[in-house]
């Protein structure tokens, strides 16, 4: 009787070897993927520093410029210009 169950149980050990290679592989499988989203998103939070960096700096050049308008009212229009340009690749870029 004991033996008998013996050989059952040891029986089903293939099976059970199996299920846990399978889980195994997808817990693999799932840790990849999430290594990959993870990955993609840290990419895109440094190129959104990045643009939100580059939105300062040009919100600034454009205070300068038009402290130009009184002075300069030319020069600051070519520097707006030029800054809307700027602007405009920016938001390209998002």
């Amino acid at each position: 009787m004991l033996a008998d169950q013996l050989v059952t149980a040891t029986a089903e050990l293939p099976e059970l070897v199996s299920a846990v290679d399978r889980m195994g592989r997808s817990a693999e499988s799932l840790c990849r993927a999430l290594q990959g989203g993870l990955t993609a998103m840290n990419v895109a939070f440094g190129r959104a520093l990045v643009v939100n960096e580059a939105h300062q700096r040009l919100q600034m050049a454009v205070q300068k410029a038009m402290e130009l308008v009184d002075t300069d009212p030319e020069a600051a229009a070519g520097r707006l210009a030029e800054l809307r340009a700027d602007y405009a690749q920016l938001t390209a870029m998002r």
